[in-house]
């Protein structure tokens, strides 16, 4: 597997007055994603595109702000199985059997959400489904935890935890369908998106593979950008446009997309040490894996308007879906360009030339009730494209600094 990039290039050093952390222990083999791993990613696909596909033929500012909020528990669950599969891996047939389990939850979750507020059968069974993952992801550590006393720590606070969020998600069911459940729902989730901040101690001595934690976020980038793929070709199969409409339309979507694997990809050359301090710091950790978060968001719903925006034989965009395609993008530049920030100071010219990208991306919803769907696409590609350009050497000005500090 090729190794994704850290947007990172500097290790920052500890704040004023904080002692720097004792590294976590590195796990004695460098790894990398298992053919395993990528099976389970394939369940994951398909509840990120039941995610996306709620937004549906006609977004809105609900199905919008809807679909944003499902995709955080599906981000979860991955996030809970990718990192513990980065502190310990067996492979084994236990293993396999309590990791399948999990994945037949995550696949009732995929089943169940794209159904969830529309009726009470739908959310109990996406709730369900949820605390069925996590309870499997609770099992693999339980039995990690009987041959290594360095998970029991862990163990303690994700059951202790799950619990009490489980109480949460299971007391919604209380109220009827609305924004007392919903309220609920995400007091839930943030309660367990807050707790590896609140057990930091309890985590810190768990082991880190940095190559393997970058490669599995790039690995999940990679799925919520063929989420865009699809959400065009898709579009473009069922459209009613003109052949050379269709190929001008196809060539400007697959551009944007092309743009964003780039963009991310694009600081992915070796540097030996440039990401240490992952492991070495929780609050560089903490905003890799956290800040994901909204990057990963803002493509997914960025695709989930793609689809709509292709399959307009003429027009323009409405407001609704111009946000969720230019909003998803800009969001995406600018949480990479702070992930970057954290490594290597907010003036890092690399970061900067991402701000004014999603600066520039939104100043284009300015124009997308006067221009046609194709050309509004071809200049958020454009946008893209020349961000990619244009933070390009500095890029290779920092692979070359580090080689150069590496073998000195």
């Amino acid at each position: 597997m090729a190794t994704p990039p850290d947007h990172l290039a500097t290790t920052a050093p500890p704040p004023p007055g904080e002692p720097a952390e004792e590294p976590a222990a590195k796990p004695a083999a460098e790894r990398r994603a298992t053919w395993f791993e990528l099976f389970c990613d394939l369940v994951f696909v398909a509840a990120v595109g039941q995610v996306t596909h709620r937004v549906g033929e006609h977004p809105t500012a609900a199905s919008a702000a809807g679909a944003a909020a499902l995709f955080v528990p599906v981000w979860w669950l991955w996030v809970l199985n990718a990192v513990r599969a980065n502190r310990f891996d067996p492979d084994d047939t236990t293993h396999r059997l309590i990791t399948m389990a999990g994945m037949a939850a995550v696949s009732g979750v995929a089943i169940f959400v794209g159904s969830v507020g529309h009726s009470t059968g739908a959310d109990i069974g996406f709730v369900a489904s949820y605390l069925a993952a996590r309870a499997a992801i609770a099992l693999a550590y339980a039995v990690a935890a009987r041959s290594d006393a360095l998970f029991r720590p862990i163990l303690r606070s994700f059951t202790a935890g799950s619990a009490a969020t489980a109480v949460l998600w299971t007391g919604a069911f209380a109220f009827p369908s609305g924004p007392a459940r919903h309220t609920l729902w995400a007091a839930a989730m943030a309660g367990e998106l807050a707790l590896p901040l609140l057990a930091r101690r309890r985590v810190a001595a768990a082991p880190v593979d940095i190559d393997h934690l970058r490669e599995r976020f790039g690995l999940f980038t990679i799925i919520v950008i063929g989420e865009a793929v699809l959400g065009f070709t898709s579009g473009l199969v069922g459209g009613t446009r003109a052949e050379a409409s269709t190929a001008t339309t196809g060539a400007a979507a697959f551009a944007l997309c092309a743009g964003l694997w780039w963009t991310y990809f694009n600081a992915g050359l070796e540097r030996p040490g440039a990401h240490d301090g992952i492991a070495t710091q929780w609050r560089l950790r903490d905003t890799y894996v956290f800040g994901h978060l909204p990057a990963q968001l803002g493509v997914a719903v960025a695709a989930s308007a793609l689809g709509t925006a292709v399959a307009q034989p003429t027009g323009h965009l409405d407001n609704a879906a111009a946000a969720c395609l230019l909003g998803g993008v800009a969001l995406y530049l600018t949480a990479t360009a702070l992930i970057r920030a954290a490594f290597t100071g907010p003036r890092e010219t690399a970061v900067l030339v991402r701000l004014t990208g999603a600066a520039a991306t939104l100043a284009l919803l300015g124009l997308a009730p006067h221009v046609p769907v194709p050309a509004l696409l071809a200049a958020a590609a454009t946008v893209v494209a020349a961000t990619a350009t244009a933070e390009t050497p500095a890029h290779r000005r920092r692979a070359r600094t580090r080689r150069q500090d590496h073998t000195a």
